[in-house]
């Protein structure tokens, strides 16, 4: 049975980007520690505070995938240099938000990396004004892009209007390991920024070409949670899938908004609910997206 809720109005939408991985960290804003898995020779998942990192290291190369927020920089820096080798090869932002763009100015000016993105991270990280511009991309890509890194090489494919419109995932080649950034909440309601060219199609398209690509055995490293597999991924997906069915049966029976909050989602989603995104705001966000596609 769907439950009748009652819900507080409030400023629903009016929430800074950079406010989005303070509101997701689990950790105390004054950890600074990095903690590493590793996943293959050389090449580990990172966590702190913010989106989850890649690290990969061979011989001759370095490379870091996110870089959290500034106030990371540091303690990221030095695991860098405990995992590889310094000078940092390449930094990759999957995204242009802010608990993944943050460090970008240290680890270009301290630790020497070329910052590598998709073209759409760069225009919108260089329309902020706030942003610090040593920590721009300077090399983008458009659609596909490969990185040889010796012993390893990366595959980096941009998946266009899903979490946003400048999501790129990285393949370690040979590996069976990805790093799929905002386009995985593991067991949580996503976040798609409608504001920054995210839609919902595009976002369960992205996951199923991830998918497509993946088995049973892929490790793939989300923006935010624990290491998964593709089963868990799926979950995502399917959770995705079926909320936004019952938004559309709700507004084909004329529903409005409200009234769709009001009324809930199935039980079983209780727990997909959280301080960022929850239930409520993954409706509206369901609403949203159907009423700008019609």
């Amino acid at each position: 049975m769907q439950r009748m809720k009652s819900r507080m109005n409030g400023n629903r939408w009016a929430v800074a980007i950079v406010a989005v991985a303070a509101l997701l960290m689990v950790k105390p804003i004054f950890a600074q520690d990095v903690s590493e898995t590793r996943l293959a020779d050389g090449i580990f998942m990172l966590e702190g505070q913010g989106g989850n990192m890649m690290l990969v290291a061979t011989e001759s190369h370095t490379v870091l995938v996110d870089a959290q927020f500034a106030r990371m920089a540091e303690a990221i820096g030095a695991k860098v240099e405990a995992l590889g080798s310094l000078p940092l090869s390449y930094l990759i932002n999957t995204h242009f938000h802010g608990d993944h763009v943050g460090g970008n100015a240290y680890m270009s000016e301290t630790l020497g990396a070329t910052i590598l993105a998709h073209a759409n991270v760069l225009k919108r990280l260089a329309d902020d004004t706030d942003f610090p511009r040593e920590g721009l991309p300077t090399e983008t890509l458009t659609d596909r892009h490969a990185l040889d890194l010796g012993e390893y090489s990366l595959t980096l494919k941009h998946y266009p209007t899903a979490h946003t419109d400048g999501d790129i995932v990285i393949w370690v080649d040979g590996q069976n390991i990805v790093h799929v950034g905002d386009l995985y909440f593991v067991d949580r309601f996503p976040f798609v920024d409608l504001n920054s060219g995210g839609t919902v199609q595009g976002y369960i398209d992205a996951i199923n070409s991830v998918l497509a690509d993946a088995d049973e055995h892929t490790q793939i490293i989300p923006g935010h949670g624990p290491l998964a597999t593709a089963t868990d991924y799926i979950r995502l997906r399917d959770m995705m899938i079926e909320t936004r069915e019952q938004l559309r049966a709700w507004h084909a029976a004329g529903a409005d908004v409200d009234t769709m909050v009001a009324t809930g989602l199935d039980e079983k989603w209780a727990e997909w609910t959280w301080n960022f995104i929850n239930e409520e705001r993954w409706i509206r966000t369901l609403f949203n997206d159907l009423q700008a596609s019609h």
